[in-house]
């Protein structure tokens, strides 16, 4: 049998046809076997922009590899970028599925007939793609790759997702990426202002963007910019009269690369750290009102200067309404050294006086006084605890809201006596205020109404915002809410908060009239000053001090922190109007109460008078005006017992004195007189001694006391 071999041009052409065929169906399949690039981009964060409450921008964080990348809606782009960037990169975007055949062809040609590579033939969907990849080298396999990857996209995403996600990740050199962060690094415009000059200078960038960096080489980017008019004219987007006016005369409105740009540190972030910190989690628009932070900022700086060997400050401000923070000031100088890192609104302070409106309102509410009830300043002792004034006077009897709005510390020392350490301790934690030595459940003792213990800004602004809510606890937030979170268990009744902040707006609160309730704090040995003041609308917290705990002469919050906390309310109240406090006639009720003690009267009450009260909760008894018991005669000189004359003497000399005066005295049932004073005894005798009340009215038997001593003489 004769086998008949076909020939070699016929053998070559069936593996041709077949390498075709193949390949084909290699090509047609690739997008099958590819994820979307999309999901690779999703993971290649931009940068995270901080904002205020009202989206003006705080700071910029990058948190992708460095870069600074700000995506935008293709609408917030200028046209004129859009149709250069097309004409420049991709002028059949919108014709081809992601690969672009006939500019495939052409690169083929050229690079094949000038023996170097010369054109790429990628496409914006290639582009974008490629970007979802690793870095690598760019072969032959890395463009079948990127191809494929490019008609999987087409295939899931519009053309209009495609070119607005190129034009937010195109790079334009160093670590600018997307035409928005160019825009407004280059030009200090937001990319939707650019003109068509900028365009066409901002669109050649990214064929070489380090190469061709305007802030480093201006000329090199000029010259790319006539190179891109040339293309646009050649491929009849412009008119060469157009292109050559846009070159000369058109403006390039670039900024003074001597200083940074806008978005790199568009506030101070030192000062602005500790919100960012502790927001974390729930979004990056923050409850933070930026003009009203950095003017709070100012003016306790300002204040500062005028103390003297202090160094910082901090400041607390809460929108009692919703409970957002408004102002969060946890140091004065972030790049201070050694502690300007330091956030003082965390730290934990002696609180000093201001934490005297919780143990009043624990008073209030348990019936033990109301504002007009008198109280006593006057100096005392536990054992070898006397506490005293600020001032160093007493006052005698005064009203409660006298004693809580000047600050005096007795009553609120005898409050504390009276309700006892641990009800204290509990009104304490109830409001937020537990303090690291009261969480571990350790009795401080009698100094809890000083302040003694460890407390925070953050802490005792709360419970002041709690006061100005009518007891209901607040829980702020450093990002914006809508509607404020549902409230708690009461700490006090409405009616006690109303009271309270009546009795601390008894005093005026600056020069500006403003009716805010306010307490100061000054610590032990003068190492903080605090201030906090509330409208129903505004809380705000006040701290001046060192942070290493040095004292000073100026750190008295009344002179220190309290202008501060009224420049701030005049911030918040200028052109608005005042505060308006509510109305307490249902909750407060006038009643008779005895005009001496401001109490309950009793049977022995004889003055009586009108005074405010919580309707319908009963108020202690007066125990001013009953008499006082009367305590049984003694007598104290001489004591019971023997007496021994001294060397010579026949006689013992002695002093007859008791614990009232006015007394008729007996010596063995003679009589001695009216307070005798001293009398002899002589030696070798026994006495019985008797004193005997004196009284005008017959009818009561009058009181007496006797005592029975011995005289001795000498032994020989």
């Amino acid at each position: 049998m004769k086998i008949r071999l076909k020939p070699p041009w016929r053998i070559a052409h069936a593996s041709l046809a077949g390498l075709l065929a193949a390949g084909a169906v290699v090509w047609g399949a690739a997008p099958c076997f590819v994820d979307d690039p999309m999901i690779a981009l999703a993971r290649q964060t931009p940068c995270r922009v901080w904002t205020d409450r009202r989206g003006r921008v705080l700071w910029n964080e990058r948190t992708y590899d460095a870069r600074w990348c700000f995506p935008v809606p293709l609408g917030r782009i200028s046209p004129h970028v859009v149709r250069v960037i097309l004409a420049a990169e991709d002028a059949s975007f919108y014709r081809h599925s992601g690969v672009d055949y006939g500019a495939v062809c052409r690169a083929f040609w050229q690079n094949l007939s000038s023996a170097r590579r010369i054109s790429g033939a990628s496409t914006i969907s290639m582009q974008l793609a490629g970007m979802a990849l690793p870095p690598g080298r760019h072969d032959l396999k890395r463009k079948f790759l990127q191809a494929a990857l490019a008609r999987k996209m087409e295939t899931l995403h519009s053309k209009e997702e495609i070119l607005t996600e190129y034009l937010n990740r195109i790079p334009f050199g160093g670590k600018i990426y997307g035409v928005e962060a160019a825009a407004r690094y280059y030009f200090g415009l937001p990319a939707v202002r650019l003109n068509l000059a900028e365009a066409t200078f901002l669109c050649g960038l990214p064929q070489k963007p380090n190469y061709l960096r305007p802030d480093r080489h201006p000329a090199r980017a000029k010259e790319r910019q006539r190179i891109v008019l040339k293309l646009l004219t050649r491929r009849g987007r412009l008119t060469p009269d157009e292109a050559r006016r846009i070159l000369r005369y058109e403006p390039l409105r670039l900024r003074d690369f001597r200083y940074r740009s806008a978005f790199e540190d568009p506030a101070d972030p030192g000062e602005l750290r500790h919100v960012f910190a502790a927001v974390k989690e729930g979004g990056t628009r923050t409850s933070i009102d930026r003009e009203l932070h950095f003017r709070v900022l100012a003016l306790l700086r300002a204040r500062r200067e005028r103390l003297k060997e202090v160094s910082s400050g901090a400041a607390l401000l809460i929108d009692n309404r919703t409970g957002e923070v408004l102002v969060r000031i946890g140091t004065l100088d972030f790049s201070a050294k050694p502690d300007g890192e330091v956030d003082v609104v965390r730290a934990v302070r002696s609180a000093g006086s201001a934490l005297k409106p919780f143990i009043y309102a624990e008073a209030i509410a348990g019936g033990l006084l109301v504002n007009s009830t008198k109280i006593l300043d006057a100096p005392l002792r536990y054992g070898s605890y006397a506490p005293g004034n600020f001032d160093g006077r007493f006052r005698g009897r005064v009203t409660a809201g006298f004693a809580l709005s000047h600050s005096l510390n007795t009553p609120a020392v005898r409050l504390v006596a009276k309700l006892g350490e641990d009800r204290v301790c509990g009104t304490f934690r109830r409001a937020g205020l537990g303090g690291e030595r009261l969480a571990r459940k350790h009795a401080p003792g009698l100094s809890l109404a000083l302040g003694t213990e460890g407390y925070s800004l953050w802490d005792i602004t709360c419970a002041y915002a709690m006061l100005a809510s009518g007891g209901i606890p607040v829980k702020p937030s450093l990002t914006v809410r809508r509607e404020r979170e549902s409230p708690g268990r009461r700490c006090f009744p409405e009616a006690v908060c109303l009271m309270v902040s009546a009795m601390l707006r008894e005093r005026p609160f600056g020069y500006g009239g403003l009716d805010v309730a306010w307490k100061t704090g000054t610590s032990n040995n003068n190492c903080d000053a605090w201030c906090f003041a509330y409208t129903p609308e505004y809380t705000v917290g006040v701290w001046f001090g060192n942070k290493d705990g040095r004292r000073s002469d100026d750190l008295v919050g009344a002179s220190a922190a309290l202008p501060a906390a009224c420049e701030i309310f005049e911030l918040l109240y200028r052109g608005k109007p005042r505060p308006r406090w509510p109305d307490g006639t249902k909750l407060l009720e006038l009643r008779e109460l005895c005009a001496e003690s401001g109490l309950t009267p009793g049977v022995f009450c004889r003055s009586r008078s009108r005074q405010t009260a919580i309707a319908g909760l009963p108020l202690a008894a007066c125990t001013v005006c009953a008499p006082a018991p009367r305590r049984k005669l003694r007598i104290l000189s001489p004591a019971p017992g023997q007496y021994q004359a001294a060397p010579g003497k026949n006689a013992v000399r002695l002093e007859l004195r008791a614990d009232r005066k006015n007394l008729l005295w007996f010596l063995n049932n003679r009589p001695l007189g009216a307070d005798p004073g001293e009398y002899e005894f002589p030696e070798n005798a026994r006495y019985t001694l008797r004193a005997v009340e004196r009284r005008s009215d017959p009818s009561s038997p009058p009181e007496s006391a006797e005592v029975t001593f011995a005289v001795t003489g000498n032994a020989p």
